[in-house]
């Protein structure tokens, strides 16, 4: 296949910050596509916000506007949709563009629970499109690196992983309470569903293995979110493996400064300590004889930024975009996949119902046939 043709593309609601704005106020997915060697934008769909369409005629007149997707299916020529709906919306719509033979983006959260991606992942096998799950940190270059390390044995044996996650606060002046992201209807969790999910995927990278059991405690202090979802949740985690893992995550913080985020792996023979949103290092200290020299170790990196216009993430996510992109064109699979997304998924619902019971729970070792 011609990796310079063009890929005719949909982007599915509007409705999310991630898309971004039409103008250059407020960078995102519109921006990306703008940005991309091959990809020509011909319709919208969105079914919920009129003045987020007639915005959308404006900007691209010639453009296809839709409110349903399966208008869009009926009377457009496209081959790759970019998903950016509630998560409640995600897998009818996507099990229409699967069955259509259409490829897509989904971003996070791509359900409300396991139980409904199951439909949407059979659709996907079934049909044979390429689908990328919203889940972009593992491709991060120092989570790249600290991966190498695990692998290479500098750590040695994985024994622990603690990660935290902590943001702004689900109330007026922070975080819009009436967004779909923090309603039970649409989005199903509160903070872990919505945000943790991204820090169980590096886990389960980092780890090389899948979560075994969980026990979880969950609440909502601060209130402003819809009952039951909640503002905060510790879990632990007991990966196949042996290792142990925990997540803190919490909508806590009192403005919008950054993330209070860290990631720390311990092995049988080191450390590693990573913040992820924040200053890009990797504060290595390992007792292995191929690092006697120089035992503790830290790297700085000076990540790229993305093009002008796109500012989320950085020049690496905007790359990891174009490699999906890219793999329409030729035909090559995403390097993450849907079957990820319901792995993680499978995880978050095992913490939902430790947290509601009390009892330790088992995620479930293999996937829906």
């Amino acid at each position: 296949m011609d990796r310079d043709r063009i890929v005719r593309t949909a982007i599915v609601g509007l409705r999310h910050d991630h898309v971004g704005s039409f103008g250059l106020q407020n960078p995102g997915y519109l921006h990306t596509l703008q940005h991309s060697a091959g990809v020509e934008i011909v319709a919208f769909c969105e079914g919920a916000d009129p003045a987020r369409l007639q915005e959308a005629r404006r900007h691209y007149p010639a453009a296809g506007i839709h409110t349903s997707v399966d208008d869009l299916i009926e009377h457009e020529d496209f081959e790759l949709a970019w998903v950016v709906l509630p998560a409640a919306d995600v897998p009818r719509a996507g099990v229409k563009l699967a069955e259509a033979g259409k490829h897509f983006y989904m971003e996070k959260q791509f359900a409300r629970t396991s139980a409904d991606l199951a439909e949407l992942v059979r659709a996907v096998r079934r049909h044979r499109v390429k689908v990328l799950p919203g889940y972009p940190h593992r491709f991060n270059p120092v989570a790249r690196d600290l991966r190498r390390l695990i692998e290479r044995g500098v750590l040695g044996r994985p024994l622990d992983l603690e990660v935290r996650l902590i943001t702004g606060q689900v109330r007026s002046g922070v975080r819009d309470p009436s967004s779909f992201l923090y309603s039970r209807e649409a989005e199903g969790g509160g903070v872990l569903h919505m945000l943790g999910g991204h820090y169980i995927d590096v886990m389960r990278f980092l780890m090389g293995d899948e979560v075994k059991a969980v026990q979880a405690m969950m609440g909502r202090p601060v209130g402003h979110i819809e009952e039951p979802l909640e503002d905060v949740i510790t879990a632990a985690l007991e990966f196949h493996n042996g290792a142990m893992g925990t997540i803190h995550a919490g909508y806590l913080q009192s403005t919008t400064r950054p993330y209070d985020s860290s990631m720390v792996f311990r092995g049988l023979d080191g450390e590693a300590t990573w913040t992820p949103i924040g200053s890009p290092r990797l504060e290595v200290r390992s007792s292995s004889a191929e690092w006697s020299d120089a035992p503790d170790r830290t790297f700085e990196y000076a990540l790229a930024p993305s093009p002008p216009g796109y500012t989320r993430g950085g020049l690496w996510m905007f790359n990891w975009i174009q490699d999906f992109i890219r793999g329409v064109q030729i035909g090559t699979e995403p390097q993450i996949t849907v079957e990820d997304a319901l792995r993680v998924l499978q995880v978050i619902d095992a913490c939902y119902a430790s947290a509601r019971t009390g009892q330790r729970v088992e995620v479930p070792r293999d996937l829906p046939a």
